[in-house]
């Protein structure tokens, strides 16, 4: 939740105290005037003296990054993350509609939005300990809100956007006849406007982790060429395919693997290197054998698919998310072109998934068509090169009785 004040000179430590560990644990961010380069770089200097602070977002982060793997390393709050959370702090001082009180032109508002630019703009990294420090801080950025509180009585009403109401119009309820309407602003009005899209889309970039995890229909396209290091970690992959296959709805359950598919054949239209589009494709392979799983207890093991007659049926064609038709056509596709990713390891040795599996790709030819899989399997070609057989096949070991005969 966003909320506005005024400060006077900034200091690190109110700044890690009212915006940076609300934006890590939850609760209302304040938002004050823009924050200049000058206070950002001062306060990287400033950090250890607001050594309270500073314990209190580590361990918020700490406990965030618990719920995705097993040992969260130690981390420590640095300038890298100050300048972050610093340029996300500005763009949200653009949207918030008290701004206004600070009379800001359009050529203020430039060099705000520029500045939160500059702040955001830190070097891209693979290091797995920056990483996840980066998406512990910025986990929350797909859900914050403003609520914006409409306050009526019996002789007019005030709304008040952002900000919590004075208490001397919320009294005496009954005999002033008082009613309080709440909207909540989410993400898409707040941080994909025009003015903020530019700063969140590079800051994002910055995050990958958090756009593998989560992100929001408003929320700028992951670049698979940023975050496919992650998919070469066992640990972060399990617990990125493991959330974005929730047990909810089906609609629910296909709009992240939907969405990573969606940015697959945004890749496939680019120059990707082909390990990258070999990665990317088995990952979402397996994200297809997850939906089977989910089906074991099915009361008929070769019943068709509760969730595929769901989100593929023709009649919902027009409501179908961008990304979902490759989603489930990719194993087909794959068959053709490189049938080594076409089924992930470890199928065959459960004959109620691998029947399930069957059951799958069965169904989604019957409901996208072989035309769709075909397609898919054309742009396949233009990046993955025929691999070699099977070493199992090119290598055939003498059988024993040969061994002891000759």
């Amino acid at each position: 939740m966003l909320g506005w004040r005024r400060m006077a000179r900034p200091q690190v430590s109110d700044f890690l105290a009212r915006f940076v560990h609300p934006l890590v644990a939850g609760g209302e961010l304040h938002i004050a005037g823009p924050i200049p380069l000058t206070d950002s770089e001062r306060w990287e200097v400033e950090l250890d003296g607001a050594s309270v602070e500073l314990t209190a977002v580590d361990d918020a982060r700490t406990a965030v990054l618990s719920t995705l793997v097993c040992r969260p390393p130690a981390l420590v709050l640095e300038g890298d993350d100050v300048a972050l959370a610093v340029g996300l702090h500005n763009a949200l001082f653009l949207v918030h509609p008290r701004a206004e009180e600070w009379s800001v032109s359009d050529r203020a508002r430039r060099k705000v939005i520029d500045t939160a630019l500059a702040q955001v703009s830190r070097p891209l990294t693979r290091d797995r300990t920056r990483v996840m420090a980066r998406h512990a801080l910025l986990h929350n950025v797909f859900h914050l809100t403003r609520s914006d509180i409409t306050v009526s009585w019996w002789t007019g009403r005030a709304r008040f956007q952002g900000q919590k109401p004075p208490r001397r119009l919320t009294t005496w309820k009954g005999v002033r006849r008082v009613r309080e309407d709440v909207t909540v602003v989410d993400f898409e009005e707040l941080l994909a406007v025009p003015d903020t899209a530019p700063v969140v889309a590079t800051l994002l970039r910055r995050t990958p982790l958090t756009q593998l995890l989560d992100s929001h229909p408003g929320a700028p396209p992951l670049h698979w060429e940023d975050a496919v290091f992650l998919l070469r970690d066992a640990e972060l992959a399990r617990a990125i395919a493991y959330r974005l296959v929730p047990d909810a709805a089906p609609r629910d359950q296909v709009a992240g693997p939907a969405r990573l598919a969606a940015a697959f054949e945004q890749m496939l239209e680019r120059a990707p290197d082909e390990a990258d589009v070999r990665a990317v494709a088995a990952f979402l392979v397996h994200l297809a054998a997850l939906f089977c799983f989910g089906e074991l207890g099915l009361r008929e093991p070769a019943a068709k698919s509760p969730l595929l007659s769901t989100v593929l049926a023709a009649e919902a064609a027009g409501q179908r998310p961008r990304g979902l038709a490759s989603l489930f056509a990719l194993p087909g596709a794959l068959a053709a072109v490189d049938p080594r990713l076409a089924t992930p390891p470890g199928i065959t040795g459960n004959p109620q998934l691998a029947a399930r599996w069957t059951v799958h790709r069965a169904q989604t030819a019957e409901l996208l068509g072989d035309a769709v899989i075909d397609a898919l399997a054309a742009r396949l070609r233009r990046h993955l090169r025929p691999s070699p057989r099977d070493p199992s096949v090119i290598v055939a070991m003498p059988e024993l009785a040969g061994q002891l005969t000759g």
